[in-house]
């Protein structure tokens, strides 16, 4: 990557400016909503964003289509369209098996031999393509530091600087977070849409039960029925001890939790093989002690002391972070909407969670400027983003899940997060006193309330585009299907279906010599497919409003160019306010309504929006001229400013920075 940087900027032709050596500071906040911050700045509950409001810039940030964090951090890190960067979604399939799966990493397995020796780690293998603002600075001799960084896992290295990877990085399991619950009360052992372990509790005379941790999966056993990888499990012993506290005994670690408090870190190692173990850490939240008892596991994050694959560059940074300021969250993911969202745990905890993932990451921020003192830095924040997926029905009474009772305790939950936001600007702020740093602050995509629900694949069925080879009703998809290799499009007739949906928008058309058991014609067939799709898709209504649904359907061609261009989804779904596509859809579940009610927490998104509707922020510290900035600007303006020519690969422009 970094061989292929330097080339990139050997070969621009783009002068490189007369501007002096500057400094900068650039913070994301993942979801801020340029109108949830405007309105929240004229009620005067952000001064200092109003600061950098009226002395700099404020601009709506145009983003990417699809209106996505992995795309757009993507964009944002290499100033280049998805074409490009090779990340189109958070989920990318495979065209052979139909199957799939995570487009930001591939996993490559190791290799054992007399069945535990390791011969080959597993190699985990970054997809994003192109090279980063930051890896470009670095490789100039400017001392950068960049903590959290979406889509940077496994971290790039840098020649002069750190880097501490964010979004991207998964938990033991390989998830985006796998949290556990045990309850007395619980209706069985089971795993939740989302991803969660259930397990029910039966505690013998002296109050104790013993159910297991899962771990990885385990490489050396086979499929079940389901063909899912089993997974690695450790024992756990629970004890009510008394009627207010819970004693965790787990892997030697033993400590007692009071009833709505939450534990330490626990270290949690598993061994795949005699020489083989990989080691995460946790933290438990005791629900209730009595009359049941409903303990609450985090996913287990991996451990930054000892992680099975690096999570920093370099490598030791990670560690050397833990011995000096704590324990600290790895997970890309680190507030787990997963366990609200299928009611495991209530608001409060989820807060109480969000603000202590806001304040460790606050911590680790303010101790990197101060002791590395940089020239180029860069973090990304994901409670903003987190809070409003969560909130949103709080703030909209027109939401099915809107509760009176919880507007009136939790209604202002997503303002308090933009407050700890401002208050971090504030103290950032103070460091472009020197004249010479300008802070930027930036969202991703901005956000919309998630009311009803699209099941694509339903519609495509209905309409003749895909063919069931029987109509018996099956279950719901779950990430246990996806992380587990579970079976996927469940009685779809692949030789007599023309178009699937998959991920979060995305539709594809099953194409002759691409699609293993493709049936459509390359060409005009193609074509006229894709123009038939645009047409009666786009037209879907509302049968209970009459209102238009969708407010574009947009062709590859018309969204993306470069190397990449082949493996970009055939249509990309522009939903409008209020809809959002189904989480079966993503999975690829196909339920029996095209259209409906989202009666879930997740209640806010941007995801298969129209991106026109959903434009993310930029706040400048200094004037800028650029009217109607897009987020792969960013990368090629700071450059200019540290005085590098971007490379002429970037397809982003000036911001005009004053």
């Amino acid at each position: 990557m970094l061989l292929s940087a330097l080339t990139l900027l050997a070969s621009s032709d783009a002068p490189v400016p007369a501007q002096p050596h500057e400094r900068f500071i650039i913070v994301g906040f993942d979801g801020m909503d340029p109108g949830v911050a405007e309105r929240l700045i004229e009620r005067g509950k952000l001064p200092n964003l109003a600061r950098m409001k009226k002395l700099g810039a404020m601009r709506a940030l145009r983003t990417t289509n699809p209106a996505q964090s992995p795309v757009a951090w993507s964009a944002f890190s290499t100033g280049s369209n998805p074409g490009k960067t090779r990340i189109y979604d958070f989920l990318k399939r495979n065209p052979a098996t139909y199957y799939p799966d995570f487009s930001t990493v591939t996993v490559r397995r190791g290799r054992f031999a007399l069945g535990f020796i390791p011969t080959r780690a597993p190699a985990v293998i970054n997809n994003r393509r192109g090279a980063t603002f930051w890896q470009i600075a670095s490789s100039r001799g400017i001392r950068t530091a960049v903590l959290e960084a979406p889509i940077n896992f496994p971290p790039e290295k840098l020649q002069t600087g750190v880097l501490l990877s964010g979004l991207g990085v998964p938990d033991i399991r390989g998830t985006m977070g796998t949290f556990s619950y045990f309850a007395t009360d619980a209706t069985g052992a089971a795993d939740t849409a989302m991803g969660g372990k259930v397990a029910r509790l039966t505690l013998d005379p002296g109050g104790r039960s013993r159910p297991v941790v899962h771990g990885p999966r385990n490489p050396f056993a086979g499929r079940d029925r389901e063909g899912r990888i089993p997974d690695l499990t450790i024992p756990i012993e629970l004890q009510r001890i008394r009627r207010d506290a819970v004693r965790i005994a787990l892997g030697g670690q033993v400590r007692t939790v009071k009833q709505g408090q939450w534990s330490d870190w626990y270290t949690i190692e598993f061994h795949v093989a005699p020489l083989v173990a990989v080691r995460g850490i946790a933290r438990f939240h005791v629900i209730e002690a009595f009359p049941e008892v409903r303990v609450y596991l985090s996913p287990i994050n991996l451990d930054p002391r000892r992680p099975p694959i690096p999570i920093s560059s370099p490598p030791a940074y990670s560690a050397q972070l833990a011995r000096k300021l704590g324990l600290y969250k790895t997970l890309g993911w680190p507030e787990d909407t997963w366990a609200l969202n299928e009611e495991k745990i209530d608001e409060k905890v989820f807060l109480e969670d969000l603000n202590y993932s806001f304040d460790r990451q606050r911590a680790l921020v303010l101790d990197a400027l101060q002791s590395m003192n940089p020239d180029l830095f860069v973090t990304v924040f994901q409670s903003t983003d987190k809070v409003q997926h969560m909130f949103w029905r709080l703030i909209d009474t027109e939401h099915p899940m809107y509760n009176r009772r919880l507007a009136a305790r939790y209604g202002d939950a997503i303002e308090h997060v933009y407050m700890r936001a401002d208050s971090l600007v504030g103290t950032l702020l103070e460091r472009c006193k020197d004249g010479r740093t300008t802070l930027l602050v930036c969202s991703d995509h901005g956000f919309s309330s998630f009311r009803k629900a699209v099941n694509i694949n339903t519609w495509l069925v209905r309409n003749g585009y895909m063919t069931l080879t029987k109509l018996d009703p099956v279950r719901d998809r779950t990430l246990e299907d996806l992380f587990g290799r579970g079976t996927f499009w469940p009685n779809v007739d692949w030789s007599k279906t023309r178009a699937y949906a998959l991920a979060l928008g995305q539709i594809y058309v099953n194409l002759q010599g691409r699609e293993r058991l493709g049936i459509v014609p390359p060409g005009r067939a193609y074509n006229e497919l894709r123009d038939e799709l645009v047409k009666k898709f786009g037209a879907l209504r509302d049968p209970d409003t009459g209102e238009g649904v969708v407010r574009r359907v947009y062709r590859r061609e018309e969204l993306y160019r470069g190397p990449y261009f082949d493996e970009a989804p055939d249509l990309v779904v522009g939903f409008e306010r209020g809809y959002r596509v189904s989480w079966q859809t993503s999975l690829g579940g196909i339920p029996p309504e095209v259209i409906e009610w989202n009666e879930r927490r997740w209640s806010g998104d941007h995801c298969s929006v129209d991106p026109d509707l959903v434009p993310g922020v930029l706040f400048s510290s200094r004037p800028l001229d650029a009217a109607s900035p897009a987020i792969i600007d960013i990368a090629p303006s700071v450059l200019r400013r540290l005085g590098i020519a971007p490379p002429a690969s970037m397809d982003g422009r000036d911001l005009e920075l004053r």
